[in-house]
């Protein structure tokens, strides 16, 4: 009576075979949905910092001080996050708001994972009027396709801003 254990060496390359064809199958597929989860991501932090600004925009004291006004105004032409001045009471309200230490790209860099050039990927926010919706914000250096094409969109209007990740 033969007692063999194990496998022999026809099955497990036959089983070998099998997990190759299916891991070339899967991974395309398992890497986009990585990359719409990043995308999704991105949308939530870009609503948590629109969220931010619009509150911070509507609150009576920014509104009253002379230095936030001038900040609000800014924002109707396309508007860097990092150059919102953190001095005034806009400024603090937003940062109060986000629970952030400042405004610079380091510190919203570390939020924006599906960016495909972090070393220029920017936010900008501008007002496009209306009660609804009254800002327009976006990142650029960002798909929301997921498919990490290029789209550099530095922000010349809201209008213009393409297939970056963006609220409008």
């Amino acid at each position: 009576m033969k007692n063999d254990k194990g496998f022999s060496l026809v099955e497990l390359i036959v089983v070998i075979a099998i997990m190759a064809i299916l891991v070339g199958v899967l991974a395309p597929q398992l890497i986009k949905y990585i990359e719409k989860s990043k995308v999704s991501s991105d949308l939530q932090t870009l609503d948590t910092i629109y969220q931010a600004v619009v509150y911070a925009s509507n609150d009576p004291d920014v509104v009253l001080e002379p230095a936030s006004q001038a900040e609000i105004d800014k924002l109707l032409g396309p508007t860097k996050l990092e150059d919102i001045d953190t001095d005034t009471l806009f400024g603090k309200e937003i940062l109060d708001s986000l629970d952030w230490q400042d405004l610079d790209r380091s510190t919203y860099k570390e939020y924006i994972s599906s960016s495909h050039d972090d070393a220029q990927m920017e936010i900008y926010v501008q007002y496009k009027g209306g009660f609804m919706n009254p800002l327009a914000m976006w990142a650029t250096y960002t798909d929301i396709t997921g498919k990490k094409e290029y789209t550099a969109n530095t922000g010349s209007v809201w209008t213009d801003i393409g297939n970056c990740i963006c609220i409008q």
